[in-house]
């Protein structure tokens, strides 16, 4: 499957979200992240790579 940012739910954001700041790990561990997120490497990356557009999509994710 050939992910993008759209692919990206408010759920997998969330998610990423959540380890970030957790603080439990160096985000640059993807094995990780992947761990305690439940999402893909691939998921992990798109998320890495558009952060700043999907903190604007879902905005009251980063205020939790």
């Amino acid at each position: 499957m050939n992910m993008n940012v759209s692919t990206i739910t408010e759920e997998m954001f969330a998610a990423y979200e959540e380890v970030r700041r957790s603080g439990i790990t160096n985000m640059f561990d993807l094995h990780i992240v992947c761990e305690h997120s439940c999402l893909s490497r691939e998921q992990v990356l798109i998320i890495m790579k558009n952060y700043r557009t999907l903190t604007e999509q879902y905005p009251h994710i980063r205020k939790l």
